[in-house]
C-alpha cells in the first residue's frame, strides 16, 4: 500500500474507534498526565485516577520550539515521545484526536503494521486528563526538551516534525535499560499483540 494511501485509510480506522461508546473487549484508555502549566493552557482540571497502564499512559508538558508552542508527549512504558505544535489553549476537547492522529502518522513513517497501529489505538477509545505522578518520567520528558531546545538551531533538518520524531526516539534512556524509546515501544506493542487473545 502506498505511504499516502495508507496513512488515509489509518486516519479513518481511527476516526472509528474515537466514538464516545465502550468498545467491547478493550480494557485500557488514553492517559494523558499533564503538568500543571499544560492544564493551565488547556483550562481544564486533573481527573483522579486509581490505575494506570503505562503503555497507554503518556506524560506531557509544554514548551516552546522554532517560536511556537509545542506540547511534548512521552510513553510512560516506553520513553517513545511526539513533540505536537498547533494545539491552541482551551483545545482540551480535541486533544485525543491531535494526539492519535500524529501518533498514527509517526508510527505508520516508522513502517510499523498497520495491524499492530490498530490494536493500539483500539485501546484509546477513551481517554482521561489526569496529573503527573512520575518523577523518573518526568525528568526524562524534561531531558528531551532540553535536548530539542539545544538542537534547535545546530542541526539540519531538525525542524521536519517527522525527522525529529525519528531522531529524538533513538536516543538510548538509563530508565529504559539503555535502549531506544522506538524498539521498546515496538517490542511492548508486538508481545501485547500476539497475546491479545
Amino acid at each position: 500500500m502506498e505511504p499516502a494511501r495508507k496513512r488515509f485509510k489509518l486516519l479513518v480506522i481511527h476516526k472509528r474507534y474515537l466514538k464516545p461508546t465502550r468498545m467491547k473487549g478493550l480494557t485500557h484508555m488514553l492517559l494523558i498526565k499533564a503538568t500543571k502549566d499544560t492544564l493551565k493552557d488547556l483550562h481544564i482540571n486533573p481527573e483522579p485516577v486509581l490505575e494506570t497502564d503505562l503503555f497507554f499512559s503518556w506524560h506531557v508538558n509544554i514548551f516552546t520550539l522554532y517560536r511556537k508552542k509545542n506540547y511534548v508527549f512521552m510513553n510512560d512504558l516506553s520513553r517513545l515521545s511526539l513533540t505536537i505544535s498547533g494545539i491552541r489553549s482551551n483545545q482540551a476537547n480535541r486533544l485525543q484526536e491531535i494526539f492519535i492522529t500524529n501518533l498514527m502518522r509517526y508510527l505508520t513513517l516508522e513502517d510499523i503494521p498497520e495491524k499492530l497501529i490498530e490494536f493500539y489505538i483500539k485501546n484509546c477509545n477513551e481517554m482521561v486528563i489526569t496529573k503527573t505522578d512520575n518523577r523518573s518520567v518526568r525528568s526524562t520528558l524534561n531531558e528531551i526538551m532540553m535536548i530539542m531546545k539545544s538542537l534547535e538551531y545546530n542541526k539540519d533538518g531538525f525542524e521536519d516534525q517527522d525527522h525529529r520524531h525519528k531522531w529524538n526516539n533513538r536516543i538510548i534512556y538509563k530508565p529504559i535499560d539503555y535502549k531506544e524509546p522506538i524498539d521498546v515501544f515496538i517490542k511492548e506493542l508486538t508481545d501485547r499483540y500476539k497475546n491479545k487473545g
